[in-house]
């Protein structure tokens, strides 16, 4: 079986280049993958994933007709805008990290030359509305939160053979938006610490980090944006400095969410307590994730994507907190923490690490639960055979979107399948 795979790679900054580099070599095992991808970044060189070979995006065109599946891996930021561009031009089977792709597209607006392209897709998926939202971003009066109402999906979901997301809630609203094309729930794989940070301990996390070994550490990890809740976690984090004074805040990535979150922490009298790292690499990633206790990985409005972060902390087995709400909704209870977005969820947060910190009997059990549920659900080689089953449905017809029958008989459980 030969498949063609487009999404970035390491090192282009990208959760989906990480993704796809721990998932590509258990797939080779049983195809020939060929991985399209943009072959550096910033003067860096992208390599490619064991067992598959790196090929420029722009060859595809000549080698279309040897492949048995095409996976396009979409996500909703600059880096996938290859890939949405040949999911267009060669539908294949589209793979949705996130179903609101409006964020991606609208980086056009700061592009005349493919402005068109934004100003073509919002007309055409909606209509007057569309020009009308044209209008207001092109006067600067929009706001993020239009992009989430309009994710700008259509286009490329309604041309695809199948597609692939991470949840059922994901499943649900794509499937709304293509109704006519077969989806499929592929869980987001749990991955796997890099080898030099497979045995790292606790103790030993924390002592090369320099933090301190008895302190109670709460995580955030990944680009932190608005939908992200930082007032939230930061607030729900005072709440609990004031009943552990020696607990402390990492904050583990790059901030995306404006200049006002030093002046919050700086308000909440919380400098001294609360580390900003800025982007790290994947090695340093985990070294934080084994120092934390909890991670807190909040997520409103939600673009429907799933957290490769929070897949990640559950292998790791450590505690999750995360809002009740789309993918992370279906987690089992016994596995993370749940946070409602019509409470008030600085107070939810602040009550959820207290418990943590104080009841270590607790803390072991949701470890238990989260190591158990990466181990079988988000188990890598088990994302990696659902992956090389829809490629056999592709292959059977190649043409025909009959290959992957009724709508009904396609939607994989993450809990069951």
């Amino acid at each position: 079986m030969r498949i063609a795979w487009f999404s970035p790679l390491p090192p282009i900054p990208s959760g989906i280049g990480d993704y796809s580099f721990e998932l590509l070599p258990l797939i080779a095992e049983l195809a020939s993958v060929d991985v399209f991808s943009p072959a550096s970044w910033r003067g860096a060189r992208v390599e490619a994933a064991p067992g598959t070979a790196l090929c420029p995006p722009e060859s595809f065109e000549e080698r279309s007709a040897v492949y048995d599946a095409v996976f396009h891996h979409l996500g909703n930021n600059p880096h996938h805008d290859f890939v949405y561009d040949a999911a267009r031009r060669h539908p294949g089977i589209a793979v949705f990290h996130d179903v609101v792709m409006h964020h991606l597209l609208a980086d056009d607006l700061g592009k005349p030359r493919k402005r068109r392209r934004y100003d073509d897709l919002l007309r055409s998926e909606y209509g007057d509305t569309g020009e009308q939202l044209l209008q207001l971003a092109r006067r600067s009066v929009n706001t993020d939160f239009e992009k989430f109402l309009f994710p700008l999906n259509a286009t490329v979901a309604r041309r695809a053979t199948a597609i692939v997301v991470h949840s059922e809630d994901a499943g649900q609203r794509i499937g709304e938006v293509a109704p006519h094309v077969p989806v499929i729930v592929i869980p987001h794989h749990a991955g796997a610490a890099p080898p030099s940070m497979a045995d790292v301990s606790r103790v030993e996390a924390r002592d090369r980090l320099g933090l301190p070994l008895e302190a109670f550490l709460v995580g955030h990890f990944g680009f932190l944006t608005r939908p992200k809740q930082p007032v939230a976690v930061i607030d729900g984090f005072a709440r609990l400095k004031a009943r552990f004074p020696d607990a402390r805040l990492l904050v583990v990535g790059q901030n995306e969410s404006g200049p006002g979150l030093t002046q919050l922490i700086d308000d909440r009298g919380l400098a001294a307590s609360v580390d900003l790292t800025g982007y790290v690499d994947i090695d340093r990633l985990y070294l934080y994730l084994k120092a934390v206790d909890v991670v807190v990985s909040l997520r409103y409005p939600s673009a429907g994507e799933s957290s490769g972060t929070g897949a990640r902390t559950l292998a790791e087995g450590r505690v999750l907190i995360v809002n009740d709400l789309g993918a992370f909704a279906e987690f089992p209870a016994d596995v993370v923490l749940k946070v409602e977005v019509d409470g008030d969820q600085s107070q939810q947060v602040g009550e959820h690490l207290i418990a943590i910190a104080q009841n270590p009997d607790l803390k072991r059990t949701i470890e238990d639960g989260a190591r158990a549920y990466a181990r079988t659900v988000l188990d890598p080689a088990r994302c990696a055979r659902l992956y090389l089953d829809v490629a056999d449905r592709a292959r059977a017809t190649r043409d025909s979107r009959d290959a992957f029958g009724p709508l009904g008989d396609t939607r994989l459980s993450p809990s069951t399948a």
